[in-house]
This record gives C-alpha cells, structure tokens and sequence, in this order.
C-alpha cells in the first residue's frame, strides 16, 4: 500500500477514463456506464458521465446537464453529505490491506488487495483494489455496499498530471445554456 501511496504522490492531479458496471443484489441487470475524470486535491474535479459534466473548482460545483442545456451551481460545503467523484479513487488508501493475491485483467498480472472498509462503514462492506505490479497505480476498484450491490471500476488510460491550473476545474460558460446559481 506504500508503494502506491509514493505514485500517487508522483502528481499533482490524475486524468483518467473508466467504466463502472453495478451488479444489482436483487436483479440479473448490470448498469454500465463509461466516464472521464480529471481530479486534484481540495475537492478539485471535472467529471464527465452519461451525458451531465461536473466541475469543481474546490469552491462551486457545476453540474452541467448538456441535453437540458442547463448547469446548476452549487456550493462545495453544502455537498459535504455527497461522495467526491475523487473519494473512490482515493478512499482505498485509508484502507488496511487485509490480505494480498494475484489476479489478471485486461491480460496484466495485477496484485489484488482485500481491503478492510471498516474506515468507511454505512457506505461499503467490502472493498478491492487491484494495483499494477510495475507502478503500484490502481486498474480496479470493486465495492459492496451494504445493499449487496458490487460495483466495478475499470481505470482505463489512469495518468499523473504534474501542473495544473486553476481554470482546469472550471466551468466555461456556453452560449445558449441557462445557469442557475444556487449558491
């Protein structure tokens, strides 16, 4: 787990693009969706999903619905209750691992870590991450919450980004979208 805290100490932000899949407890169903997620430290993010961007410059939020042409803003303290898109990449690392394995996707050997997500009751009862063996950076996130629903996150393309600025986490506004300010 070190070695994979000094990678992510290796930047100053992450860029990466993933695909979750929810396998429902009570239901054969599987909902997948892809997404693309640049985030920092100070609850700085750009979350891109299904359609609705997220942006947030560890100040406002901005969530952006582009069919509805329309972004609200909102305050980053009023989300306190909400999970940062930032936290599941994070969260495995306030984790103890309490057992290590071997395991292969995308035809890599991975190391895979059972976590004990005790740090994180109410929200998962069971927590993986799965680490390259060359750079210790997470491929795989998997969780339980304590529905039963499992959920996976493949990290595809995951980069450190050394520099940043703060316009990066931004909004820009666009002709034509409505903006609501809830702040």
């Amino acid at each position: 787990m070190e070695k994979s805290k000094a990678w992510f100490k290796s930047g100053k932000a992450w860029n990466l693009d993933f695909r979750v899949q929810v396998f429902y407890a009570e239901s054969p169903d599987i909902a997948s969706q892809n997404g693309k997620l640049l985030v920092a430290e100070g609850d700085r993010f750009v979350l891109d999903m299904a359609g609705i961007k997220f942006y947030s410059d560890g100040e406002s939020l901005w969530q952006h619905n582009v069919e509805q042409k329309q972004v609200l803003i909102k305050s980053v303290e009023d989300l306190s209750s909400s999970l940062h898109p930032s936290e599941l990449l994070f969260k495995y690392l306030n984790c103890k691992a309490k057992e290590i394995s071997e395991g292969e996707f995308n035809n890599q050997k991975l190391w895979v870590l059972k976590l004990d997500p005790s740090k994180y009751k109410g929200q998962f009862t069971q927590m993986e991450v799965w680490l390259s063996k060359k750079d210790f950076s997470p491929k795989r996130l998997y969780t339980v919450d304590p529905s039963g629903n499992g959920s996976w996150y493949n990290i595809i393309n995951l980069s450190v980004v050394k520099s940043w600025k703060p316009e990066d986490f931004k909004y820009k506004p666009v002709k034509g979208v409505d903006e609501i300010d809830m702040r």
